[in-house]
């Protein structure tokens, strides 16, 4: 039951990323935009822990991937779910 109630926790930022994402969108017509953005938001979570200092490595991935489309957008939804990633990290474990 108590797993129950940290659901909301974990899927909030997911939400809130893509949500503004879209809304932020130059090119909403895009194909599957929404997926898209939470996949960046995964891709952003994606870390290589060396000690204590976080390795981007889904940064270095989506530079590789080079999205012309909404580029922008979907940088700053990378780059906000690093920084849920690191905070999660850091507070809960």
């Amino acid at each position: 039951m108590a797993s129950l109630l940290f659901f909301p926790i974990y899927i909030l930022p997911i939400f809130i990323a893509v949500l503004y994402g879209y809304s932020k969108a130059a090119n909403r017509k895009e194909e599957l935009l929404l997926a898209k953005l939470a996949g960046y938001f995964f891709l952003g979570s994606f870390i290589f822990w060396f000690e204590w200092i976080p390795l981007p490595v889904g940064l270095g991935i989506f530079y590789l991937l080079k999205p012309a489309a909404n580029h922008q957008v979907k940088k700053h939804v990378l780059i906000f779910g690093f920084i849920i990633s690191v905070i999660s990290h850091l507070f809960i474990f």
